[in-house]
């Protein structure tokens, strides 16, 4: 009796029966063996899929993913190779090679191949579309190896982060995300008492969103209660929204689901914008893990007033830090939907500035934000 969906044909149908050699069953579980009847005549063949309906897939043929290369060959960006996934074989070809991974310091460094036991990031373009999710969400569809098609041979294997997105792609989603929302009914805008731009002329500086997003313990709270300490001693009107200030109080009502996380993120920006609003640079700490809310925040301030700093950090390093213990938790199964461990975070892929908390210190890293705003004459020069 479930309802399910069908893949590629996203035709939607009902469970009829699930059949064995011993009879029928109410339910089946992995790793049983069964007939499953549908309702409805579709044409389902192999590689196809049947998933929950609210619980859909990624289609493309296009992913990012981390790869280890297996083969005494170095890797060819031109060569086709056979993909296997789940159960289905197909061409596909490394289309992009974004870093190396040194495997002695675990920094990223720039490459075009892979030779033997090296690892790093690609972008996989595969010949037909497959269906696939994050390896950290669902290992089964999110891991695949590569093959050479004259030898058979095993040459890589790969683990996949997400679907490709290019700096278009992202413009794309912000530019969707400047649909104002529907305001509530029965409301009228009337406008500001006292402008922003006065507020700002008493204040001596322009008003401003700085948005730090990256994995829990990259460092963003560190680098946000600096930052603010330096704006403040500078003679600024300041405020700093953090995750956990905004869950006690502001956010108190919502959990970690991905609604959750989009409302959250949609309560914190809007609240950003009345401190913006006042004449003040407000200074904004979430991992807020998917593009498409970064976006809507941006879409909130006018163009140069709101700065996107992506603060990079390996995720190796973030398990070791774990500064409030989530990460063992989230391990453990203590935490649902924990972002990089069962929850997909969607890096920034055109960051206004990006910083990595392991090749530099909080107060470079201050620095270089300070510079920024000077350079966009939102503090004067000191």
């Amino acid at each position: 009796g479930e309802e399910v969906a069908l893949q590629p044909s996203a035709q939607t149908t009902r469970v009829k029966t699930l059949v064995t050699y011993d009879g029928e069953l109410k339910e089946a579980f992995c790793p049983q063996s069964v007939v499953i009847t549908l309702e409805d005549e579709v044409d389902l063949s192999r590689g196809d899929m049947i998933v929950r309906k609210n619980n859909l897939p990624t289609v493309g043929n296009r992913f990012e993913a981390m790869l280890c290369w297996m083969d005494e060959k170095a890797l060819s960006r031109t060569d086709a190779y056979i993909l296997r996934h789940t159960t289905r074989s197909l061409k596909a070809r490394v289309s992009r090679v974004f870093y190396r991974i040194n495997m002695n310091t675990l920094h990223r460094e720039p490459a075009e191949t892979f030779t033997l036991n090296e690892i790093g990031r690609v972008e996989i373009t595969a010949s037909q579309p497959l269906f696939f999710d994050p390896y950290n969400v669902n290992r089964a569809t999110g891991s695949f190896i590569l093959l050479d098609p004259l030898t058979n041979n095993t040459v890589a294997a790969g683990v996949i982060r997400g679907p490709s997105k290019t700096v278009e792609d992202v413009r794309k989603l912000r530019e969707e995300a400047k649909r104002p929302p529907e305001a509530s009914p029965h409301t009228v805008w009337r406008g500001w008492n006292i402008p922003r731009e006065e507020r700002e002329a008493r204040n001596r500086h322009g008003a401003a969103v700085l948005w730090l997003t990256g994995y829990s313990g990259s460092g963003k709270t560190t680098i946000a209660e600096a930052l603010e300490r330096e704006l403040f001693r500078a003679g600024c009107q300041t405020m700093l929204l953090d995750g956990d200030h905004v869950r006690h109080g502001l956010c108190r009502d919502l959990a970690f689901s991905d609604e959750d996380r989009s409302e959250n993120i949609r309560r914190v920006g809007e609240t950003a914008k009345l401190f913006f609003e006042s004449g003040h640079i407000v200074t904004c700490a979430f991992i807020s893990p998917f593009e498409k809310d970064r976006a809507f925040v941006r879409s909130l301030l006018p163009g140069g007033r709101h700065i996107e700093i992506y603060v990079q950090c390996p995720m190796e390093t973030c398990l070791k830090r774990d500064p409030k213990g989530l990460y063992r938790k989230a391990a453990g199964g203590g935490i649902p939907d924990f972002t990089g461990i069962s929850s997909l975070y969607e890096e920034p892929a055109d960051p206004d500035i990006r910083v990595n908390t392991e090749t530099q210190t909080v107060e470079e890293i201050v620095g270089l934000i300070m510079k920024a705003l000077r350079e966009r004459a939102i503090i004067r020069g000191q």
